[in-house]
């Protein structure tokens, strides 16, 4: 008689569902059962997903390549982010991924990036720069520097076809979570049937079915970042030249989405119910997809709400939640998937089919960690000083201390990797970079620092050396358009 398989029950079938399913199911293989439940009846939200590079993470270990997504889920490469208007009417900065090629052990001081900010042509530095955004080009070769924009609901099933075989797939309605103490045992579903196992991922989204029927606190960080509100948009177009970034727009109320996919722009109208009613978001966002796309909006009613902040224990008993169902930060910075392809590596690598008290504490501290740094960035994201409306009024002049402080360490010193040792997400190269996009570097104070330290010349050195990195990356550069037409059957 064969060994029963240890089996892991998945709650949720969108993209936290399914990467998740399909990782632990790589990972452990024949060792394991990997259901995944979730309601097909209830429909996804597929306006435009923008990742980070740790996708790659994911899609390497399971062995889904970028050319596939190009030609199934409309997916457009991404170097980085856009921010338009954010410091006044009309000005932009952006915010980019290491090139490929560049040699990190110089950058672990971030001297290099101090010395070309010093001499102003920190905009060419180690990062993708205007010529790729402005050309709208990709590099030649695919590489781990750089992430991808994609449709999650057509991932989602197009992830779950490639794997089905792999995968127990349960249509179903969870109404019921059995418990014993902390363990959930099994889940009722609305037909009657009674889905067992011994561990379980809530990835179910905002309704988190499995954690909001644990004892679990809420944290709520809606005071550091109060948008609440989302209005989705896809916008089917048709590019002469295919962007490779997201933009977010500054807008009265938060900002606006864009997400660049092969057959469409995904916009969204962030705002909060604080300072905006719907009915004000919807003209204000109809009069931007006017002025900006020379058409209407093509949702007049749908309203997505959401609240800031996370669960303070992600793994309860034989439960762990991944992506939103353990909480939320606006997709700023890409964080939602982020999220749960972290989370589900830290599981994996230290669970080894028994619940340890000890692992169910670091992994806890480690996901506050995570949520907390990628809050403190968020939130410096918006130290821009606008108070010119109620929202931005607010923003600036609540400043929250944990984010004053590290606005007063990176404009008068260059901050390492050392300030930030035990982050997850965003560290020296990201806050540097917003830093010096809201103007608030003093590039005397760095100038004085690298001389001090006599880390000048060899800073100089290390900016020459990068910079010719770039020029050697740039002849390789390819259009991002003809890469996208190629894959998809347009061009020979």
């Amino acid at each position: 008689m064969p060994l029963k398989r240890y089996k892991f029950v998945v709650v949720g079938g969108g993209s936290a569902g399914i990467i998740s399913a399909t990782y632990l199911k790589k990972y452990w293989g024949d060792e394991v059962e990997v259901v995944l439940l979730y309601d097909r009846s209830i429909p996804g939200i597929g306006v435009g997903e923008s990742l980070t590079p740790i996708i790659y993470d994911y899609l390497n270990y399971v062995g889904i390549t970028r050319d596939e997504l190009v030609e199934n889920v409309n997916a457009t490469v991404k170097l980085g982010l856009k921010f338009k208007g954010w410091t006044g009417k009309g000005s932009e900065y952006i915010h980019t991924f290491t090139e490929p090629n560049q040699d990190y052990t110089t950058l672990d001081y971030n001297v290099t990036s101090a010395y070309d900010i010093i001499n102003n042509q920190y905009e060419y530095d180690i990062t993708y720069d205007d010529f790729y955004f402005d050309q709208c080009k990709i590099p030649g070769e695919e590489n781990a520097n750089q992430s991808l924009h994609i449709d999650a609901v057509e991932f989602s099933k197009y992830a779950e076809e490639k794997f089905k075989d792999d995968l127990t797939i349960i249509d179903g309605n969870v109404q019921e979570v059995v418990r014993d103490g902390e363990d959930i045992t099994h889940l009722v579903l609305k037909d009657g049937q009674v889905v067992e196992g011994d561990f379980f991922v809530d990835a179910s989204g905002f309704k988190s079915i499995l954690f909001n029927n644990l004892d679990v606190e809420w944290e709520d960080k809606s005071d550091w970042l109060p948008l609440d509100r989302c209005i989705p948009n896809p916008l089917p177009y048709k590019f002469d030249e295919q962007p490779p970034y997201t933009t977010a727009e500054a807008s009265d109320e938060g900002w606006i989405l864009q997400v660049p996919l092969s057959d469409r722009w995904g916009t969204g109208y962030l705002y909060s119910s604080k300072f905006c009613s719907d009915e004000q978001a919807f003209k204000n966002f109809e009069k931007f997809i006017n002025v900006n796309y020379d058409t209407t909006l093509n949702n007049t009613e749908k309203v997505l709400k959401f609240k800031s902040g996370y669960w303070k224990e992600q793994w309860v008993g034989n439960c762990i939640a991944v992506g939103l169902s353990s909480g939320f930060t606006e997709p700023l910075e890409a964080t939602n998937i982020h999220h749960t392809i972290f989370q589900i590596q830290e599981f994996t690598r230290m669970f080894n089919f028994k619940v340890f008290d000890y692992d169910v504490r670091i992994y806890n501290n480690t996901m506050n960690k995570f949520y907390e740094d990628v809050y403190l960035y968020l939130r410096f994201c918006y130290a821009n000083g606008r108070k010119d409306t109620d929202f931005w009024k607010y923003m600036n002049d609540n400043t929250p201390k944990e984010v004053v402080e590290i606005e007063e360490k990176i404009s008068n010193d260059i901050i390492n990797f050392s300030s930030f040792r035990g982050g997850y997400m965003f560290s020296q190269g990201n806050f540097t970079k917003v830093a010096y996009g809201l103007g608030k570097i003093d590039k005397k104070r760095y100038k004085e620092i690298l001389e001090k330290r006599n880390m000048y010349n060899q800073a100089k050195s290390n900016s020459s050396e990068c910079k010719t990195i770039k020029s050697k990356n740039r002849i390789t550069s390819v259009s991002h358009k003809e890469y996208i037409n190629r894959i998809l059957g347009k061009i020979e």
